[in-house]
């Protein structure tokens, strides 16, 4: 029997008590469960909560964001630089071999030219390249990779696919100077095709020009017409193209009229020649131990 104030009646009123407390929190829960049910409260607390903490997990997920995408940005950046370099340096190979390719066909075209101008000649004749130019502005010079060696001699022709170049000027061992044309120093006997006219083109300096001067008032010439090498003096064998000439002046009052030419010949950017040989040969010039000095030869070396 319990007896008031002992262990055992504390014990059971303990036990009492939660046994109703327990009975008490289950009718809860089956009051809450039921009126969830009817009325999905807690669906509108969860959505409510989740809405409520969404801003906070977009504002933690934030950075870590923000370090993905600029990791993923820098990474494509510094691949399209690449593919960006790669681009480029294949752009400039590609233009390095086609300005290689341009070179190599204007130098076949010249070849081709130089050859059908060889066979259109009778004279026995000698290929040469050009090696350097004169660096003096009053002296049209260049130097090409012929000489004494190879049989070339002073006075010698000197021509190209489009005409007449110059003449042998000074001889060395493997190699030879070449004066050209436009020399203020060089003049060359000359006929116009059309009428047969004899005269002489002289250098003006310039190698897009030739002065025809002291021509009579009534000369019958006129622009267009094409000069032809004479043949006099034994230097340049007759018939090979020389110039056109564009200008034909008669001032009035003066006692003689005058003309220019252009040569056919590109004596600005000619690099492949054929020298002449001589139709009677002649001594064979001194040989050139230092490069020629810059000194005029004689004009009587290229006239009649």
């Amino acid at each position: 029997m319990n007896v008031p104030g002992s262990p055992y009646s504390a014990g059971t009123g303990d036990l009492a008590g939660r046994t109703a407390r327990l009975m008490a929190y289950i009718l809860l829960a089956v009051v809450l469960m039921t009126l969830d049910f009817r009325g999905r409260h807690v669906d509108r607390l969860r959505t409510a909560a989740v809405a409520l903490a969404e801003p906070v997990m977009l504002a933690v997920d934030a950075p870590f964001l923000l370090a993905s995408t600029l990791r993923q940005g820098l990474r494509e950046r510094a691949e399209l630089l690449a593919e960006r370099d790669r681009l480029e340096r294949q752009l400039r190979e590609a233009r390095a071999r086609e300005l290689a390719l341009g070179q190599l066909a204007e130098e076949n075209a010249e070849l081709r030219g130089l050859l059908d101008a060889s066979q259109r000649l009778r004279n026995r004749y000698l290929t040469a390249e050009l090696r350097n130019i004169d660096l003096n502005p009053y002296s049209h010079r260049v130097y090409i990779n012929r000489g004494l060696r190879h049989g070339v001699r002073s006075g010698q022709a000197v021509i190209e696919a489009a005409g007449v170049v110059g003449q042998i000027d000074q001889v060395a061992g493997r190699s030879a100077t070449v004066i050209l044309l436009s020399d203020p120093d060089h003049a060359l006997p000359v006929l116009i095709e059309r009428t047969g006219l004899r005269t002489i083109a002289y250098g003006s300096g310039r190698t897009d020009e030739l002065r025809l001067t002291d021509l009579p008032m009534n000369v019958d010439l006129q622009a267009g017409d094409i000069l032809l090498t004479s043949g006099l003096g034994g230097r340049f064998p007759a018939g090979l193209p020389v110039a056109e000439v564009f200008e034909v002046r008669r001032p009035s009052g003066e006692a003689f009229a005058s003309a220019q030419a252009r040569p056919l010949a590109r004596l600005g950017s000619v690099r492949h020649l054929l020298v002449i040989e001589l139709e009677t040969p002649g001594p064979l010039a001194e040989p050139m131990l230092e490069p020629p000095p810059e000194t005029s030869p004689d004009r009587d070396a290229a006239e009649p």
